[in-house]
C-alpha cells in the first residue's frame, strides 16, 4: 500500500466548518479513500465513490458526515482527481 496523496476538506455541517482529511491510496489493484477527522478513522471511499467501510463505532458526533449530502462532497473530489 502506497499513499499518493493527502488533502484537507473543508465540509460545512450543523456545527459549523469542520476539517477533513483525504488520504489517496494504492493497494495496487484499487485505489481507495481514506476520511479522517481529527486523526481519527471514519470510513472508505472507492474511486467510484462507494462506500467500502464505515466506522460504526465512531463518536456520534463524526457519524453526522456519513450523511449522503456530506459525502457529496467527497464524491465530488474524487471525481476531480480522476479526470
Amino acid at each position: 500500500m502506497e499513499t499518493l496523496r493527502n488533502e484537507l476538506i473543508r465540509v460545512q455541517t450543523t456545527r459549523g466548518n469542520e476539517e477533513y482529511r483525504m488520504e489517496e491510496k494504492d493497494h495496487g489493484d484499487l485505489v481507495v479513500y481514506d476520511i479522517f477527522h481529527q486523526d481519527h478513522y471514519l470510513l472508505t471511499l472507492a474511486g467510484d465513490g462507494s462506500i467500502l467501510f464505515m466506522n460504526f463505532d465512531a463518536d456520534e458526533k463524526d457519524k453526522e458526515i456519513f450523511k449522503l449530502s456530506y459525502l457529496n462532497v467527497f464524491i465530488e473530489k474524487i471525481r476531480a482527481h480522476a479526470q
